[in-house]
């Protein structure tokens, strides 16, 4: 288990510097946070099983959170079309590559700072959820005598970071070749389609998540006991 928990860390952060690709980047990503999970069932202590326990409730937390924001980017619903063979094309697109979220802060403030407090809970970034995460599982490894790989740990989260403050700055960069796009509000394009693109249901869940894993350390022991 300890191997296999140190493979996925080093493999899965190291690959994600080289992706552009937003979806393929988390997948990689997920595999480092595999790496976190699998050493904490290792160490087979009642600290390690509490840790291991409240990883995987942030972390599905998190990572829902990250998707359904993906979608509210990319998700249009087409209530009234004339001619769906000549728009559809252009009005739903699916965000691929990380160069596609430029100028998303410049024309949806609330959604680029949820998506920037997820990915920086998933950095490990304090004082969010995702730090004491982390935290818990090295503080677990160090008690147990497993100094070596939690400082390998402790690398892989450095280079975490680095991948995920480059998706933070492409989202807080300007690009004036495109059109602000109010994800909140019906628009009107060519007098023809009326855009809903995201429904209150979608944002509520976005703001609850985006709240929990903000406002964690203000009631800890809510979800620390469950574990517990």
């Amino acid at each position: 288990l300890l191997m296999s928990s140190l493979l996925p860390l080093l493999i899965g952060s190291v690959v994600c510097l080289a992706q552009v690709k937003i979806k393929r980047l988390l997948a990689y990503s997920t595999i480092s946070h595999i790496g976190f999970i699998l050493l904490s069932l290792a160490i087979i202590s009642e600290q390690s099983i509490d840790s291991f326990i409240f990883y995987i409730i942030q972390y599905i937390c998190t990572n829902l959170n990250i998707f359904l924001i993906i979608i509210s980017i990319s998700y249009i619903v087409i209530k009234s079309i004339d001619s769906v063979k000549e728009n559809m094309n252009s009005l739903i697109k699916d965000i691929s590559f990380i160069s596609e979220l430029k100028n998303l802060f410049f024309s949806n403030p609330l959604i680029a700072i949820s998506f920037s407090i997820c990915l920086f809970s998933m950095a490990g970034v304090p004082p969010l959820i995702g730090f004491f995460s982390k935290l818990y599982v090295l503080y677990s490894a160090v008690q147990d005598g497993y100094i070596f790989i939690t400082f390998v740990c402790i690398i892989v989260s450095i280079i975490s970071a680095s991948y995920y403050l480059k998706i933070i700055k492409v989202i807080f960069t300007r690009n004036n070749e495109l059109k602000s796009l109010n994800l909140f509000n019906a628009n009107k394009i060519n007098n023809k389609v009326d855009l809903i693109v995201l429904s209150n249901f979608h944002a509520y869940l976005i703001a609850v998540l985006t709240l929990f894993i903000l406002l964690f350390i203000l009631k800890s022991s809510l979800i620390l006991n469950s574990t517990q």
